[in-house]
């Protein structure tokens, strides 16, 4: 029944990546940005909801490495969405040269940590749960900083943008994530219906931005 479960939201993300990609010719390059975190977050459903199938093993292995690296290298990139949509919905803050900097240079550090955790050291181990068959990262240690900070970042970016332009999707989005992964300890699948959670917000948050600096509609009429 989880293994469904996972298929679902898998799918959702796939619905989720279309949506955001249908809005870049308004949003501009954050649209195919946002698509790509969520085809790398369907891939991490699907690929767990198929060991069920898969069984432990080889092939299981090789389908869940990815999972890992996806988690190590996009994750981090939503503080590159979240900036470039507070820019567009008139945060300013979020526009300026110090916050583009530091906001790249905060990326790819929590990137790097995340390609040590997740990359160089990842050690997959066989877990069960449920009708689940699935690896995990038996070579992490620790909370996970970059998923951390990275909610963190987004939290205070949907803040700003609730109180600039009136959007909560954002904000919301970071706060159901938060709960999903405190109560998601024992139960896995919580932390990725949080992830959907997030990255619906973000799809929302994206549609606005995109409406924000859509041009009118040109109207037609007879020649003066």
């Amino acid at each position: 029944m989880v293994s469904w479960v996972m298929a679902v939201l898998g799918g959702c993300m796939l619905v989720l990546a279309g949506v955001a990609l249908g809005r870049g010719r308004a949003a501009g390059a954050v649209a195919p940005l946002v698509a790509v975190i969520c085809l790398g977050l369907a891939y991490d459903n699907l690929a767990v909801a198929a060991g069920r199938v898969l069984g432990f093993g080889g092939t299981l292995e090789a389908v869940s490495a990815p999972r890992f690296w996806i988690h190590a290298l996009l994750t981090p990139l939503l503080i590159v969405a979240g900036g470039s949509m507070a820019a567009r919905l008139g945060v300013r803050w979020a526009a300026s040269r110090v916050a583009v900097v530091g906001g790249g240079v905060l990326v790819a550090v929590l990137v790097a940590i995340g390609v040590f955790e997740d990359v160089v050291e990842l050690e997959l181990a066989p877990a069960k749960y449920a009708d689940l068959v699935r690896y995990t990262n038996e070579g992490a240690a620790g909370p996970p900083i970059p998923a951390i900070v990275t909610i963190l970042v987004l939290l205070a970016l949907g803040v700003a943008i609730w109180r600039t332009a009136g959007s909560p999707w954002l904000c919301l989005g970071a706060v159901a994530m938060f709960a999903a992964a405190a109560l998601g300890g024992s139960r896995p699948w919580l932390g990725n219906l949080g992830e959907l959670a997030l990255q619906a917000a973000v799809v929302a948050t994206l549609v606005a931005a995109a409406r924000a600096v859509s041009p009118p509609a040109r109207v037609s009429g007879g020649r003066t």
